[in-house]
């Protein structure tokens, strides 16, 4: 279960650090690792499995929250125009 979780959080904050906020890019670090999204998903990975389980939880929740954040948006607004 925790395997999963890790492969869960480094995606969830590699889609969203490179997709979503580019944060990389105004960092000024647009070189690999940080702007490859496989290269990043898997250095991302490693360092959570050699950190404890709480901080892939924490990372799990945080970057989660932030990509499904303006799907769930989009839903709601759907919904509320819709019965308007």
């Amino acid at each position: 279960m925790h395997t999963i979780s890790i492969i869960l959080a480094a995606n969830l904050f590699t889609f969203y650090a490179i997709t979503q906020s580019r944060l990389f890019e105004k960092w000024g670090w647009n070189f690999k690792p940080f702007n490859c999204p496989l290269c990043l998903t898997a250095w991302t990975g490693l360092a959570l499995f050699l950190l404890p389980s709480i901080v892939t939880y924490g990372v799990l929740a945080m970057f989660g929250s932030g990509v499904f954040a303006p799907y769930f948006k989009n839903f709601l607004i759907n919904i509320y125009n819709k019965f308007q």
